[in-house]
């Protein structure tokens, strides 16, 4: 008898608890909206926000929300945790944007570019195709570049048609 009384009032304790607590709704785009930080080389060191070197690192190819950027000594640092940091020299800034493009030049084939906006010597893209791109980088002047495969992007400027597709 007095277990069924004690389970009762521990039941009850819980219920009570669970009633208080509040409820937070999220929405799903909140994951891929906003910026995002990739890292570059085969493995980036995470600094503080003074740009101290935390003896921690992160993998090639991982990816960060990005939180804010600070700048220290010339160098800017983008925020993927509380106080760790990732260095812009070992890392770049994208945001998500699926869209089917079609791309166009006067001058035959379209130029390709890797996220430092280095040209391709090997790829170029036939100029009227069409390509799926899921991200964007965009130049420190505001230039965009829309990915049409990893690590390759195209100028926005050869963009001639865009369709854009449902968020992932």
């Amino acid at each position: 008898m007095k277990r069924k009384v004690m389970v009762t009032l521990l039941v009850a304790l819980l219920g009570l608890t669970f009633s208080i607590l509040s409820v937070h709704s999220v929405k799903a785009e909140s994951v891929t909206s906003g910026n995002f930080v990739e890292v570059d080389v085969r493995s980036a060191q995470l600094y503080n926000s003074f740009g101290l070197s935390l003896g921690k690192s992160e993998p090639k190819g991982s990816d960060w929300y990005l939180g804010k950027t600070v700048t220290v000594n010339g160098n800017d640092y983008y925020q993927v945790a509380t106080n760790e940091f990732l260095s812009s020299n070992d890392s770049f800034v994208y945001r998500n944007r699926p869209e089917v493009i079609k791309v166009s030049s006067d001058d035959g084939d379209v130029p390709v570019y890797n996220h430092n906006l280095v040209e391709s010597t090997k790829v170029a893209l036939a100029p009227n195709t069409s390509w799926y791109s899921d991200r964007v980088i965009t130049t420190s002047e505001g230039m965009p570049f829309v990915r049409v495969a990893t690590n390759e992007y195209v100028g926005m400027w050869y963009v001639i048609q865009q369709q854009f597709t449902e968020k992932y």
